[in-house]
C-alpha cells in the first residue's frame, strides 16, 4: 500500500475540498487512517463541518505564495514542477493543522518549537456592519442602519429626510453620507443609480439632480452602477480627478491623493486639469504623483470589497494593513523589521472576525500578528526550527 506522505497529503486535501476519490485513493486513505490513532484524530478534525466552514479560504490559497514560504523556511529551491505542486499540497495540509492549532482550546502538547504566528491577547474584533450617518444640508446628523433608496422615499427617518416630488427646476440641496471605519453602506440615488460605499468614506449627493448633469462628490471608495440617462451625464468628483459616464459600472478608490478608477462595464472618461483618458472594461485609470496612467487591472481584486471579500494578490503589507484598519477600525503598528517591499497573496470573506483573517495572513507570509484589544502589532516571524 502506498505510504508516500506526498500522495497521502494530496488525497486528504481532495477530501477536505469534497473532491471525489477513486477507489485506489480511498484504499490508501483508509489504510493511512487505520495505521495510527493520531492519523484518525487529525483526519476527523480536518473533516469536521465547523472547521471546514472556518477554513474556506484554503480553496483560494495562492499556491505560489505557499511554495515561496516553504522555500524561505527550507533555504533552498526546487525547479521540478512535480515537487512544486507537491509542496503546495503539503502546504495546504500544514495550514489546516496550523489553523486547528488556533481554533482548538484543547490541543495536545505536541506543538512546534517556533513561536506561533498569531497571538490574541484580548477579545477578537468583529467585521464591519451595515450603517452610516447622513449630515443634512442644515448640519443636522441622522443615523441610518439600513440601505437607503432616495428614489422611492417620500419621508424617511422620522421626516428628517424628505426626497419627495423631485423637480429638476428646484434648487440643488446636497447632503453628505458618512460611512465610518468598521461600517459599509448602500444608497440608491434619486435617478436610480446604486452606490456601494466602503468603510471610512464620504459621498456628497443632492436630493435631486439638475437638468444638465448628475454630479456627486467622493472621499474614500465606492462602487457605482449608474442609471442610463443620455441627456444627463453622471460625474463622480474627487479631490484629484473627475469621472464622467452616461451609464456604466465602475469602482473609484480615492483614499488620499492617489485615485484609481476601475471599469467593470461600459465606458468612462477620467478627467484632470492636465489630462483626460477614456478607459474600457478591465482597465483602470490611476492618478498618482501628478500623472494619470491607464493600465489593465485585476477586477477581482479591485471589486473584492464590494463582493465582501478580502482578495490580496501580490499586495504589500502597508496596503493590506490599511484595508484591515478601515474594515475593523483598529490601530496597526509595523515593527522596523517588517520588509515593506515583500508582497503577499490570499483570499478570505470579509464577514469573519479579524483573527481568521490574521490566521490566513500568518500562513501565506513571513509575518507575526499580535492583537491586544483594538491594537494590532505586525512583526517578522522568528525562523522555524529545522
Amino acid at each position: 500500500m502506498d505510504t508516500n506522505p506526498f500522495n497521502i497529503a494530496h488525497i486528504i486535501t481532495k477530501r477536505f475540498k469534497n473532491d471525489p476519490l477513486d477507489s485506489y485513493e480511498q484504499q490508501i486513505l483508509d489504510a493511512w487512517i487505520q495505521a495510527h490513532p493520531k492519523n484518525k484524530v487529525l483526519f476527523d478534525e480536518l473533516m469536521a463541518k465547523d472547521v471546514s466552514m472556518k477554513l474556506d479560504w484554503l480553496d483560494n490559497l495562492d499556491e505560489e505564495s505557499a511554495w515561496q514560504r516553504i522555500e524561505q523556511k527550507q533555504g533552498k529551491k526546487h525547479s521540478n514542477y512535480f515537487l512544486w505542486r507537491v509542496a503546495a499540497t503539503i502546504a495546504l495540509i500544514c495550514s489546516l493543522s496550523l489553523c486547528l492549532w488556533f481554533l482548538r482550546t484543547d490541543i495536545n502538547d505536541e506543538k512546534e518549537a517556533a513561536a506561533p504566528a498569531l497571538h490574541i491577547a484580548a477579545d477578537d474584533v468583529s467585521p464591519a456592519l451595515l450603517g452610516a450617518k447622513i449630515i443634512l444640508a442644515n448640519g443636522k446628523e441622522v443615523k441610518v442602519d439600513d440601505t437607503l433608496n432616495i428614489a422611492s422615499s417620500s419621508a424617511i427617518i422620522e421626516n428628517e429626510l424628505d426626497f419627495s416630488n423631485e423637480s429638476v427646476t428646484r434648487e440643488l440641496i446636497f447632503h453628505t453620507l458618512v460611512v465610518p471605519a468598521a461600517n459599509f453602506f448602500k444608497i440608491t440615488l434619486s435617478d436610480g443609480t446604486a452606490v456601494w460605499v466602503n468603510a471610512a468614506s464620504e459621498l456628497r449627493f443632492p436630493e435631486h439632480f439638475g437638468a444638465a448633469e448628475r454630479r456627486v462628490y467622493l472621499k474614500g471608495e465606492a462602487y457605482f452602477e449608474v442609471a442610463k440617462d443620455t441627456e444627463r451625464p453622471f460625474f463622480v468628483e474627487t479631490e484629484e480627478v473627475d469621472i464622467r459616464v452616461l451609464g456604466t459600472h465602475f469602482n473609484v478608490s480615492a483614499y488620499g491623493k492617489n485615485v484609481k478608477t476601475s471599469l467593470a462595464e461600459g465606458s468612462v472618461k477620467v478627467i484632470n486639469e492636465a489630462r483626460s483618458v477614456v478607459i474600457a472594461p478591465g482597465q483602470s485609470a490611476e492618478w498618482s504623483d501628478g500623472d494619470l496612467k491607464v493600465r489593465t487591472t485585476n477586477l477581482q481584486r479591485d471589486l473584492a470589497w464590494k463582493n465582501n471579500v478580502f482578495y490580496f494578490k501580490n499586495d504589500h503589507i502597508v496596503n493590506i494593513a490599511n484595508q484591515l484598519k478601515r474594515w475593523y477600525n483598529i490601530d496597526i503598528s509595523l515593527s522596523q523589521d517588517v520588509p515593506l517591499q515583500n508582497t503577499y497573496s490570499g483570499e478570505i470573506g470579509r464577514d469573519v472576525n479579524l483573527s481568521e483573517v490574521l490566521t490566513m495572513l500568518a500562513f501565506v507570509s513571513d509575518l507575526k500578528f499580535t492583537l491586544n484589544s483594538n491594537k494590532l502589532l505586525i512583526t517578522k516571524q522568528e525562523p522555524m526550527m529545522k
